[in-house]
């Protein structure tokens, strides 16, 4: 679909959920960067009492990510948090699933008039991040103290969370089996996590891509929009805290660094889970858990690409090698907090 006829799918999208953008206009158009697989746009829009802003999050058709989207169950979970008033996050205003105004997916949401999360925190002083992290960890227990029975039904619930544990490790030998080069490292990296798994949590709904640079401030002191609910799925409430050390591990600003005791502190307050579950041990082991679907999907693309003697192709593999080898690292690292941190109890 041609991003010029956008707009006007747009305004059709809204009109058949709601009337009152019947007739509406596009006035201004500015494209949003950042996404994982889509395009996003924020549209000014003249309707017949007034102007407002709108976001429009558009899936290109054939586009295809590192790690495999159900869309019906993301449209689902933005409609069920939209009228959650536990979790806060941007107004749905509708969405296209089935093609009907689009080719693909869309999602249309009220414009929020905050600043990106990461810009406020890069702004802070260093020795005021620790206030920030409270937010952080209050949005993060807000999410996981979901009651699993009142989410959708498109939503696939783990039996238990052995089971949904096992799955994950699993993960780590298939992507070896997958490869056409030997990958030992992954064998590795399944059987020590079989050997050091951490005590049982509560299954909650899990954001999948949780991190500051998914977060709209709207005051600074009060609780901020958490966004991009794509990855979102049930699971261990440790993988998006095990995704957002690794996140602030990466990219600075390190908002866990600034108080990590604040913050554990705040979370397990807000989501009622005890020291034992919630702690940088648990989180350093979830950060490799929860990368997996990520390198899974990078290896595949790689080995993929290299098979190809297109350069730019090759060019991209190796830009995912890199990436993955990077993680390896981070693995190791985690490995090594686990450890030590066993040996010292």
């Amino acid at each position: 679909m041609d991003i010029s006829a956008l707009p006007e799918a747009a305004i059709a999208c809204l009109s058949s959920t709601n009337k009152f953008y019947k007739g509406a206009k596009v006035l201004e158009i500015s494209p949003i960067s950042g996404g994982y697989s889509r395009l996003t746009f924020k549209y000014l829009i003249k309707t017949k009492n007034s102007t407002e802003e709108i976001v429009l999050q558009y899936v290109p058709l054939g586009a295809t990510g590192i790690v495999r989207i159900d869309r019906m169950v993301e449209n689902d979970i933005l409609n069920y948090l939209s009228v959650n008033e536990e979790v806060e996050t941007p107004t749905l205003l509708a969405s296209d699933i089935k093609g009907d105004f689009f080719d693909s997916a869309a999602f249309i949401y009220k414009a929020e008039t905050g600043r990106p999360f990461v810009d406020v925190c890069r702004d802070t002083q260093d020795d005021k991040l620790g206030s920030l992290n409270r937010i952080v960890a209050r949005s993060a227990a807000s999410v996981h103290s979901q009651e699993i029975k009142n989410l959708p039904a498109s939503m696939h619930s783990p039996r238990n969370w052995d089971d949904y544990l096992t799955s994950q490790i699993e993960l780590f030998k298939e992507t070896e089996s997958e490869s056409f080069n030997s990958r030992p490292f992954l064998r590795y990296m399944a059987k020590w996590l079989d050997e050091n798994r951490p005590p049982a949590a509560p299954l909650s709904l899990v954001h999948g891509d949780f991190q500051v640079s998914n977060m709209i401030s709207l005051n600074e002191e009060k609780d901020a929009l958490l966004v991009d609910w794509e990855l979102s799925h049930i699971g261990d409430p440790r993988e998006d805290l095990g995704w957002l050390t690794m996140v602030c591990n990466t990219i600075p600003p390190d908002i866990l660094a600034a108080d990590p005791k604040g913050f554990y502190d705040e979370y397990r307050a807000v989501s009622g889970l005890s020291k034992e579950i919630i702690n940088p041990e648990t989180s350093a082991y979830f950060l490799i858990i929860s990368s997996i679907r990520t390198h899974r999907g990078m290896m595949k693309s790689s080995d993929a690409l290299a098979k190809n003697s297109k350069q730019a192709q090759s060019v991209l593999a190796a830009y995912y090698l890199s990436i993955t080898s990077y993680q390896h690292t981070m693995w190791m690292n985690a490995v090594k907090i686990v450890e030590e941190m066993k040996r010292s109890r």
